[in-house]
């Protein structure tokens, strides 16, 4: 009795603590990740996976009524116009946009399971919701090189407490992550080095990220060196000879060739633009 006892009270906990997670991702009723929807073609109801609702547009939001006042939040940083995207497959070029500001492009929002929604906000900016886990994008294109490139973006933290850019990149015939904000929000470095994540090997740092800030983010990979910066500072610095460059094991997998990620935590991203080295710089 004692043991069916003990399983119906962890089942009324667990089912509680659903309903809690739902209510804040989502501010409605709802377990998890999932809410009772109504299908609008038959007009039956039953459980599916519940999405934001992004801001409307513009073009989209009602006209103000005459002699209305008019409150507008104020914006931490006005958003940069996004340059116009150049397809990925003229590696000619030395700069080739990656987001268009427009919409997703050739990215499209990685299914990890337990994800949060990707779109593209009233500002041109790819913005992350909250997730379950991780919730991110990569790229479906092209990769214009695997090797004499640089990858520069910015990035703002909105709210959470774990990483809010995990920036994924080749390394000539492997994968890498730059992670920003792991481990509790203020490991940075890359995972992974000879087997060690980011909190574990030479390239770790701690830094300290606010909200509603954004961070201009650079990592550049050379054919014997792995570099990258987080605004003007140098955080990595990696001689590549002799060393194993690999993606910490898991869901990150997923985020090949090209892939930007959040954990738990809601993210913005703009002026993401891919530039091609000579071989000698």
């Amino acid at each position: 009795m004692k043991k069916f006892s003990g399983l119906f009270i962890f089942l009324v906990v667990f089912a509680l603590s659903g309903v809690v997670i739902h209510q804040v991702l989502y501010n409605s009723l709802g377990i998890f990740v999932w809410s009772l929807q109504e299908n609008p073609e038959t007009g039956s109801k039953g459980f599916a996976r519940t999405t934001l609702t992004p801001a409307s547009t513009p073009e989209d939001a009602e006209p103000e009524p005459a002699g209305s006042e008019v409150v507008t939040k104020e914006e931490p940083l006005e958003a940069a116009p996004a340059p116009e995207a150049i397809p990925a497959g003229e590696t000619e070029q030395s700069e080739i946009s990656l987001f268009n500001g427009k919409d997703l492009g050739k990215w499209e929002s990685t299914q990890y399971g337990g994800e949060g929604d990707v779109f593209v906000n009233e500002a041109g900016n790819l913005e992350f919701g909250f997730g379950a886990v991780i919730t991110g994008v990569n790229w479906t294109g092209e990769v214009p090189a695997r090797s004499n490139y640089e990858i520069t973006l910015e990035a703002m933290k909105l709210d959470g407490y774990d990483f809010f850019c995990a920036l994924t990149f080749p390394v000539k015939d492997s994968y890498a992550t730059y992670v920003l904000g792991g481990w509790g929000g203020g490991v940075v470095g890359i995972s992974s080095v000879d087997d060690l994540n980011a909190s574990e090997n030479e390239t770790m740092n701690i830094e300290g990220f606010e909200n509603d800030r954004w961070y201009r983010i650079k990592v550049r990979v050379t054919d014997d060196r792995l570099e990258a910066w987080l605004d003007d500072d140098q955080m990595v610095n990696l001689a590549l000879k002799d060393r194993k460059i690999s993606l910490l094991p898991g869901d990150i997998e997923l985020s090949v060739p090209i892939g930007l990620a959040s954990f738990q935590t809601r993210s913005q991203f703009r002026n993401i633009v891919w530039r091609n080295l000579p071989v000698a710089e």
